[in-house]
């Protein structure tokens, strides 16, 4: 990648686990395009006013030469497994995967 990924946290600590598993994560999506060449990741807290069940968002934003970006906003469901933000993650990556995947078969 050309570009350091950016990762930020917003409405909690930044969790040194959550940020190797992100980074791990990019590493897995580069095999599936080489030509990723900048990434940014948001991980969203769920707000403290919202009632239980609602888990993590993670907001995806990839960008491809020559002008494709690829945007996955992973937003909360009733799962109560989201409410964890190592699977949040993980189900953002997949829906990325997928569409980096998706990206290449039309190219």
């Amino acid at each position: 990648m050309q570009i350091e990924p950016q990762i930020t946290f917003e409405g909690s600590e930044p969790s040194d686990a959550a940020r190797a598993q992100i980074l791990s994560e990019i590493r897995r999506l580069e095999t599936h395009n080489q030509r990723i060449t900048g990434c940014r990741v948001a991980v969203i807290a769920p707000s403290h006013k919202q009632q239980h069940g609602t888990g993590f968002q993670v907001r995806i934003s990839l960008t491809i030469p020559p002008h494709e970006n690829v945007m996955v906003n992973h937003a909360p469901s009733d799962d109560v497994r989201r409410e964890h933000v190592e699977v949040a993650i993980k189900d953002a990556f997949l829906s990325a995967r997928r569409q980096v995947d998706d990206l290449a078969r039309r190219l």
